[in-house]
């Protein structure tokens, strides 16, 4: 059922490495989705994947903080003659691995609240890009939507951090081997109201079926390949149920919960697209398409 639209949806959908180097030098890296939208690079993906550079941000502030009291206090006889440690967990180095090697993220817009960002890709070759996404009309959402999910799920990986380079080293990865769809339907439409930052309708898509770690960002199709949503978030609704669990002779009460997947609707992410002038392509009135911006 959804052969074609993965197909259609290998070819505008990257993943979005991230990689961090804490004080100790312990390396952690994270894989996140995102869908090139046009032949401009500009791309859009979940607003918390830049999460982690906000912590770096205000970690790097802290380091400097603290190395100025530590050389202070060298210069002053006065002052105590113990230096303060860095806590261990604080980021020293980040990286984004935009899909392509040498390319960084351009006009960024991280709205939060809404768990939505976007961005342009430089440098950017459209050849890159054989194929670019097409939204479909928001009025055509409805419950009951046989839908796919189509991201980078159960992708592991291990970054090294090279000292004299001073930077970070990933392995290859096997874009096309890599894909991980799940399908489901669309169980609800859920409207959270204006955002904060430019008024915007935030509407979401549920899905019966949960968004997996590496798919956050990544697109959710319909049957025909075309973007219904963007997967940002995973809620747990509990089920009511209690069941007893036996573990090495204990009794524990187990919790049963449904995990369901939440997708920031086309609605607003055209509202953002058309409030910042980015080109899209997007479900015409009758049989075609039309482009936007």
């Amino acid at each position: 059922m959804f052969a074609e639209a993965c197909e259609k949806a290998s070819k505008f959908t990257r993943p979005l490495v991230i990689s961090v180097r804490q004080q100790d030098g312990k390396v952690m890296t994270d894989c996140a989705s995102f869908v090139v939208i046009n032949d401009q690079g500009w791309v859009i993906t979940a607003g918390h994947v830049f999460d982690s550079f906000v912590r770096y941000q205000a970690d790097q502030n802290k380091i400097k903080e603290i190395n100025e009291i530590n050389a202070n206090r060298r210069s002053d006889p006065a002052a105590p003659n113990n230096e303060i440690k860095l806590d261990k967990n604080l980021l020293t180095n980040h990286s984004f691995w935009w899909g392509w090697d040498g390319v960084r993220l351009t006009e960024a817009y991280v709205n939060r609240q809404m768990d939505l960002a976007i961005g342009r890709l430089e440098p950017f070759n459209p050849e890159w890009v054989k194929e670019y996404p097409v939204f479909i009309d928001p009025d055509h959402a409805v419950r009951g939507r046989s839908l796919c999910r189509m991201g980078f799920a159960f992708l592991e990986i291990k970054s090294d951090f090279n000292e004299k380079m001073n930077a970070f080293c990933i392995p290859k990865i096997d874009v096309d081997r890599a894909f991980f769809p799940n399908e489901g339907i669309h169980t609800r439409t859920i409207d959270r109201g204006v955002s904060k930052d430019g008024g915007y309708r935030m509407e979401y898509i549920e899905t019966s079926s949960p968004g997996l770690k590496g798919q956050s960002g990544c697109p959710i199709l319909d049957t025909n390949g075309r973007i219904y949503a963007l997967q940002v978030q995973t809620s747990h609704l509990p089920l009511g149920f209690h069941p007893i669990a036996e573990y090495d002779g204990n009794s524990v009460v187990e919790n049963q919960f449904m995990n369901l997947g939440l997708g920031i609707s086309v609605r607003t992410i055209r509202q953002v697209l058309d409030a910042r002038g980015v080109k899209y392509s997007a479900e015409g009135d009758e049989s075609g398409f039309r482009i936007i911006g």
